[in-house]
């Protein structure tokens, strides 16, 4: 069963069997999220708004070590790991709009990740907590599909300005080196110097906040587009030049506004 929180102008739907997911978002009467319709894409990361914990994005080989121990996440991506864990879980209602999942094995501890949802008078804030009690290296983030096309209205334009670009190796995961931002299109992270900005002409205009340094931006399918706040870039733990400099956030969030 779904729930459904909704306000003068908002109306968004979770359904917490498919990992507490945004799997709509209504604003003004628009629906902005869309699904990916490429062939081969996992249905299990293919629409609406998830969120990625205890790790966000591609893990080079599902390999994480802690403590001198490797542990072997499932691999989703060929040989690479992707998006965490919680996505494919069913979480429970801890409170109106607030939903929450145990996660631990493979993942080296075990914790606790919360998601709360609260309307604004023209969108929504989502917040993403993962708390297993330590400081040790975590990755979380929230993976959005956004519609090219609304029910009215021009094609999507998306204000993105990025600065500094996780460069990418030929096997697509993150060498650990930072460059100037290259033309897409993108599947890719970034730091941006504003705001990103969605805009459907005559119809929508949409401003995306967050918490988050980096974002993640997947703009190569030709339905949809992904802006993706992370803590980290993808495969961080791996990369020193990647670490955060101030210790692992494990909180993210994000306000979609019009």
């Amino acid at each position: 069963m779904t729930d459904v929180l909704e306000n003068s102008r908002v109306r968004a739907v979770v359904d917490p069997e498919r990992g507490a997911r945004l799997t709509s978002l209504r604003i003004d009467g628009h629906e902005v999220l869309g699904a990916a319709s490429a062939p081969g894409v996992d249905p299990a990361i293919a629409d609406g708004i998830f969120a990625m914990v205890p790790w966000a994005g591609r893990v080079r080989d599902g390999v994480v070590v802690a403590d001198g121990v490797a542990h072997q996440l499932p691999q989703a991506d060929g040989p690479n790991a992707l998006h965490g864990l919680g996505h494919v879980r069913p979480w429970r209602r801890s409170g109106e709009g607030t939903y929450a999942v145990d996660l631990g094995g493979p993942w080296p501890t075990q914790g606790i990740a919360t998601l709360r949802y609260a309307l604004l008078d023209a969108g929504v804030r989502i917040e993403l907590t993962w708390d297993d009690g330590t400081d040790r290296p975590c990755s979380i983030g929230l993976h959005p599909w956004f519609r090219r096309r609304l029910d009215t209205g021009g094609e999507l334009e998306a204000d993105l300005r990025p600065t500094t670009m996780v460069e990418r190796g030929a096997d697509g995961l993150p060498t650990g080196e930072l460059v100037a931002a290259r033309p897409g299109p993108w599947d890719d992270c970034f730091t941006l110097a504003a705001d990103p900005v969605l805009t459907w002409s005559d119809a929508l205009h949409l401003t995306l906040r967050s918490s988050a340094d980096w974002w993640v931006v997947y703009d190569e399918p030709g339905d949809t587009i992904c802006v993706e706040p992370q803590t980290t870039p993808p495969d961080a733990f791996g990369h020193p030049t990647l670490h955060p400099a101030d210790g692992w956030p494990h909180t993210v969030w994000l306000e979609i506004t019009a």
